[in-house]
């Protein structure tokens, strides 16, 4: 920053030592240090700000060389008048794909109970199965062995 090479340090020392005396040194190099430290601090936050400036500066000027936002209108425009295009499309489709004129439309106008069945149609309900006690049962179907045999445990045959 200053570019005091070591020399001119030394040369600084040597007056200090002379000028304050051995006593008081310490304390004199302590507060220049911290004085140093201050103003190098102060430096490097002003330093900051202004790279801060310059960057926020460089945006307003490229945002204010895109500002020609015409093309976004245009755009912007051809995707409403086409929405519009499709509401209109949609509010009233029109009849339906093989109506013709005279046939029924929409929803019947009551809605179905067992009463309004047609009749004529009698549907038998179901009725259910009963199995009996020398069937097997359904998990067990597949297989020919006895439940014990299941259990058992495995004989050693390997001889």
């Amino acid at each position: 920053m200053f570019e005091i090479g070591f020399w001119e340090i030394v040369l600084v020392a040597v007056v200090a030592l002379i000028v304050v005396g051995p006593e008081r040194l310490p304390g004199l190099a302590r507060t220049a240090g911290l004085l140093m430290g201050k103003a190098r601090r102060m430096m490097a936050d002003v330093k900051a700000e202004v790279d801060r400036e310059l960057q926020l500066e460089d945006l307003k000027r490229t945002f204010r060389q895109h500002a020609n936002f015409s093309d976004l209108k245009d755009v912007s425009d051809q995707v409403k008048s086409f929405r519009e295009e499709i509401e209109q499309e949609f509010d009233d489709p029109g009849p339906p794909p093989g109506w013709r004129p005279g046939m029924a439309t929409g929803a019947p106008s009551l809605p179905y109970t067992p009463e309004s069945a047609p009749e004529g149609r009698d549907i038998p309900a179901a009725t259910p199965v009963r199995l009996s006690k020398s069937d097997p049962r359904p998990a067990d179907a597949g297989t020919d062995k006895p439940d014990s045999a299941l259990t058992a445990p495995a004989s050693d045959k390997t001889s």
